[in-house]
């Protein structure tokens, strides 16, 4: 003998269809069907063919209908009632950050065929164009501004549901924060924070990116940063100004600058080497500031900066606070300039968003200065 499921297998979903919906048109017959399949248990082969044909017929309305079974999971409800998914809407925002369908597709580590399709059916799916041909690029249409504007903080707040998730599921260390540091801000106090952090906070997986010429656009849109500390930003992100770098005009003691009976002069300093701190930012490469003329050996760390300046090689700005051990023992010597011989970069503690919902975040960033007064060094 074969039981029936009773009433509780089957789940409304908000409503049923109106009765003029064409997928109900007779709701005498759904209503027969219902009370058929929840009849008394079935005893005869005859009863078991019509209970068979009724079952059948009464799932094929349920398909068409806003009910499902209890079986059916939310992933299956979610395809039949949303039109649009969050990839797709996670996918736009990526092309929009990184300014193309082929950065967005390595990004994603999606071909670009499945990112163009997914834009494509966005854009179906709403029935609205999202991008316009503007010579070579597409760029977003004005709704299409819009609507990612209002879209972005249902994506930040899944992610960092995600990531509450992630917090809360054990204390073995599976939830994490991302922190992206310029090279040149002090050692001592980055790994200083992140200790204390570490202490308050054992199961948070730190991770750290450092870097010269760190883009706060690059690190939230590209690593998906919590918090940048850097020079460089051109969105209106919630930023803090937390110090300054003295930069410091110094060149080796054998230097020939240092020869002169003079100050040095900006022709004087293009018949030799300068070395330059670079990093790679979107789109570009970043250095120091130099003049067009001047000759210059690019580097991509403070370290090896000052490495070459100790060679004799080159001269060069560098932080005064990584060179005090040279200066005390004469090793460098500052060049004697009328003007520029010393130079300020302003650091920035940068945030995704002013309201630092989650208490890591907020933390770390107060231990890296938040609240304090900006220092110079």
């Amino acid at each position: 003998m074969r039981s029936r499921p009773c009433c509780h297998h089957l789940i409304l979903l908000i409503s049923a269809p109106a009765p003029e919906s064409p997928y109900l048109s007779d709701s005498k017959e759904m209503a027969t069907l219902l009370s058929v399949f929840f009849a008394e248990p079935i005893n005869t082969s005859h009863q078991q063919r019509v209970a068979s044909h009724t079952n059948a017929k009464l799932r094929g309305y349920l398909k068409k209908s806003d009910i499902f079974l209890a079986n059916t999971s939310i992933y299956q409800i979610y395809l039949v009632t949303m039109k649009t998914t969050l990839d797709e809407w996670e996918i736009l925002q990526t092309v929009v950050q990184l300014g193309g369908f082929a950065p967005a597709a390595e990004q994603l580590n999606r071909s670009q065929s499945t990112i163009s399709y997914a834009i494509s059916r966005l854009q179906e799916q709403i029935g609205i164009k999202l991008f316009e041909q503007q010579g070579r690029k597409a760029h977003l249409t004005e709704a299409g501004r819009v609507l990612l504007a209002d879209a972005e903080p249902h994506l930040a707040g899944f992610h960092q549901l995600e990531q509450r998730a992630r917090s809360y599921a054990s204390s073995s260390g599976q939830s994490e924060i991302r922190l992206s540091v310029d090279s040149i801000f002090p050692n001592e106090r980055l790994f200083a924070a992140l200790a204390e952090f570490a202490r308050r906070f054992p199961y948070v997986h730190q991770k750290l990116r450092h870097a010269t010429f760190i883009s706060a656009d690059s690190e939230f849109s590209a690593h998906n940063a919590h918090l940048c500390v850097g020079a460089l930003m051109s969105r209106e992100y919630f930023v803090k100004p937390i110090l300054d770098i003295r930069m410091k005009a110094v060149a080796h003691r054998d230097h020939p600058l240092h020869s002169l009976k003079r100050q040095v002069s900006r022709i004087d300093m293009m018949q030799h080497m300068l070395v330059v701190i670079g990093g790679a930012s979107p789109g570009s490469i970043k250095r120091q500031p130099r003049s067009p003329a001047q000759r210059f050996l690019s580097v991509s760390t403070i370290e090896a900066a000052i490495d070459a300046v100790r060679s004799g090689l080159c001269f060069g700005w560098l932080p005064e606070y990584r060179i005090q051990s040279y200066l005390a023992n004469a090793e460098f010597l500052p060049l004697r300039m009328p003007v520029g011989g010393t130079r300020e970069v302003r650091l920035n503690l940068v945030c995704r968003d002013s309201n630092l919902g989650d208490r890591e975040v907020n933390v770390l960033a107060e231990l890296l200065g938040m609240n304090g007064h900006i220092q110079t060094i």
